[in-house]
């Protein structure tokens, strides 16, 4: 009997002893899975901050831009306004001087008028044609 009590003895003390490691990888166990929680949470958090901070810088990339495309759409209205004004004037303008055509054809119908305003043509077109080689003897003489 004596040599079933020791085993006993022996065996109850190798439980006791893995007993003992068991709570303490159990206690260890949770302890890092508490500490791995806490860096979960605040990597957590510092990812939502940065995740903020980035969409602020976002937004205030788009409001650039939106008003950068605001003032080129106000620009190009503006010159669209302006081509429409200039436009009108032109049209104003053709009218005036087809009346106004119209009214010197009227009265220069004589061939004598007809003559001096074709040499008029005729010497006008001499003078351009006069300073257009004048022109390009100076591009040709300065290369």
């Amino acid at each position: 009997m004596p040599t079933d009590t020791a085993v006993l003895e022996r065996a109850l003390t190798v439980m006791a002893i893995c007993m003992a490691v068991q709570t303490v990888l159990c206690v260890s166990g949770a302890i890092a899975a508490f500490v791995a929680w806490r860096r979960a949470s605040v990597a957590l958090e510092d990812a939502k901050a940065s995740t903020e901070a980035q969409l602020r810088e976002l937004r205030v990339y788009l409001d650039r831009m939106a008003a950068r495309v605001d003032d080129i759409s106000d620009a190009f209205v503006r010159t669209t306004a302006t081509v429409d004004g200039v436009v009108d004037d032109a049209r104003g303008a053709m009218g005036m001087m087809r009346s106004s055509v119209g009214s010197v054809a009227s009265v220069v119908t004589a061939p004598r008028a007809a003559l001096a305003m074709g040499l008029l043509k005729g010497f006008q077109m001499w003078r351009k044609r006069r300073a257009a080689q004048r022109v390009a003897a100076a591009v040709t003489s300065e290369l």
